[in-house]
């Protein structure tokens, strides 16, 4: 049988850093199950990997002529605002929702009246996680999804790489791009506990943003430059040894669905620390490569960091196997059995 077409769709390419990777990845993946795939936006700031389609989209068209113009088999949509274009008029093919998350006030807004206006022109909504369900149905009540999680690159992110950034030990790291609910000033600011148990702990901060400048004036405050790094954005060959070099992944975030990151530092071994968010406690329990923490006296961060640390052998096997379970080959035999089902 012949494999169909499919148009990955953000509005904006490169979209944010957990969307890119996912998008960039399921093309990769798709083509090679025998797919033709692309990538569709209204501009590009970046083309896409070597071998996947540009489609710059035109809204006009799309307001006017629908997604009928697209020459694709299936359409699969990664944002809610986007979904105005596609959807305005009823689809000729077969429309994928790829629910990752709806961060702020804006998304939120645009998911509830999009899939108000639009809901049953849908073909299939996939969710990254449960947690990802259970976003959508506080939002907009009852709704059929479909969980797939989120993949990583278990050749190129694996356990026993150089470790050329060890600075501490234990070594920690938080990798995202630094906005407000990433909660990272938390991290920060618990450190001068951390260094109480452990005096020669180190902090890893991989990412930009708009807390960065604020991340900054904080390590100084606190006379923390020597304890904690900020790195910026670093290319993905400097983020693996970033992610082989730490003892512990941590994070602090107050919002997340399925992050990418963590997956990432999963296939390197790395066990995990994460803030008591559903999504977190969804990876956790899931996986067993690691535990939650809260604000509580009894779920302070250092008392899990060192629950983790010493039983970190057992914890990083169980992150390792979770993310071989959860490689992209896998991933992306999933999503066409979902494109099966709707063809």
């Amino acid at each position: 049988m012949t494999k169909r077409s499919v148009l990955m769709v953000v509005a904006k390419y490169p979209a944010t850093h957990g969307h890119t990777t996912v998008i960039n990845n399921l093309c990769i993946g798709l083509d090679k199950l025998g797919y033709h795939t692309a990538i569709g936006s209204f501009s590009f700031d970046k083309d896409p990997p070597f071998n996947i389609e540009k489609v710059k989209l035109s809204k006009s068209k799309l307001l006017t002529l629908g997604v009928k113009y697209l020459n694709f088999d299936i359409i699969h949509s990664h944002q809610s605002r986007v979904n105005y274009y596609l959807l305005s008029i009823k689809p000729t093919k077969p429309i994928v929702l790829h629910y990752h998350g709806a961060s702020s006030k804006m998304q939120e807004i645009n998911f509830k009246i999009s899939m108000r206006l639009y809901k049953n022109r849908i073909s299939k909504i996939i969710s990254v996680s449960n947690t990802g369900i259970n976003q959508m149905k506080k939002m907009i009540g009852p709704v059929k999804a479909e969980v797939i999680y989120n993949g990583v690159d278990i050749d190129f992110y694996k356990p026993d790489l150089d470790k050329p950034y060890k600075k501490g030990n234990p070594q920690l790291l938080f990798v995202s791009a630094l906005r407000e609910y990433k909660k990272t000033p938390l991290l920060v600011e618990s450190m001068p506990e951390i260094l109480k148990k452990y005096p020669d702990a180190h902090l890893q901060i991989v990412g930009d943003g708009e807390d960065f400048l604020k991340l900054k004036v904080l390590i100084k405050k606190k006379n923390l430059e020597n304890k904690v790094e900020l790195t910026g954005k670093i290319n993905n060959e400097e983020l693996r040894m970033r992610y082989s070099s730490c003892d512990l992944y941590v994070s602090a975030s107050t919002f997340e669905v399925c992050p990418v990151p963590t997956l990432e530092a999963m296939a390197c071994g790395k066990p995990l620390v994460l803030y008591d968010i559903e999504s977190h406690k969804e990876i956790v329990d899931v996986s067993k490569a690691g535990t939650v923490f809260s604000l509580s006296r009894n779920s302070t961060i250092v008392n899990k960091i060192e629950e983790v640390y010493q039983n970190k052998i057992t914890f990083g096997n169980a992150a390792r196997k979770f993310a071989e379970n959860h490689d992209w080959s896998s991933i992306c035999k999933q999503v066409a059995k979902v494109y099966e089902e709707i063809s």
